[in-house]
């Protein structure tokens, strides 16, 4: 005899059992269901760095070190250089700019010295445009950042006088504060009739100690009268 084949219902997951009531179908636990549990931890930094031969640390440690040498080295090599000409073109023009500024100061401080036997008031104003001159062709006003960038160059207009090449003598005598006091020199000397070529030539009259001791024993100049230099 043949039987046909019984479908499974969803009874069949509960079975009687002879102690009575349905019994619940045991299933394998999945491996997931354990993972929490009996799963093995990630692996930590150090033993992944050390399985793939990577290690991060060691990377960033070479690659400060190589930066920090290949700038200590550009530094000496830009410098060695450099560092002569920059000084030689540096020392020329500061060299011709303070030349300048000493005529200048020269000029004014032999004014209010020459007439320092004068009235009052005209030896006041010597006075005080000596001063004046003093605070603006020093070293620090001339050379601030007002009138120079921090490479070097400077920030003023500059006109050559000959040709279209910029001289050093070019930029001293385009400097505002030298502009400034060429013309107050130039008002004084005019004013006290100085004859400037005097002071050009090494070999003009040159004042012996018995013509100094008679200008201090004879009567002080006018104001009006030229400055015998």
């Amino acid at each position: 005899m043949h039987f046909q084949p019984m479908e499974n219902s969803p009874e069949d997951a509960y079975t009687a059992h002879p102690g009575g009531g349905p019994r619940v179908e045991q299933q394998g636990a999945s491996p997931d269901q354990l993972d929490d549990v009996f799963g093995s931890p990630p692996a930590s930094p150090n033993e992944a760095g050390a399985q793939s031969g990577f290690y991060p640390s060691d990377i960033r440690r070479l690659e400060s070190e190589h930066t920090n040498a290949g700038y200590r080295e550009g530094i000496t090599v830009a410098k060695e250089s450099n560092i002569q000409s920059g000084f030689d073109e540096g020392f020329s023009l500061g060299a011709t700019i303070g030349l300048r500024a000493g005529q200048l100061l020269g000029m004014v401080e032999g004014i209010a010295d020459a007439i320092e036997s004068q009235s009052n008031e005209a030896t006041e104003t010597a006075q005080k445009l000596l001063n004046e001159a003093r605070d603006d062709l020093s070293t620090a006003k001339i050379f601030s950042a007002e009138y120079w960038a921090p490479d070097g160059n400077w920030n003023y207009d500059v006109t050559a006088e000959d040709g279209d090449e910029i001289l050093f003598p070019d930029v001293a005598a385009s400097h505002p504060l030298i502009q400034k006091w060429n013309k107050i020199v130039d008002q004084q000397v005019d004013m006290w009739q100085i004859q400037v070529s005097i002071l050009d030539d090494d070999n003009g009259p040159r004042l012996d100690t018995a013509s100094i001791e008679l200008l201090n024993a004879s009567a002080p100049a006018r104001a009006d009268q030229s400055l015998d230099w």
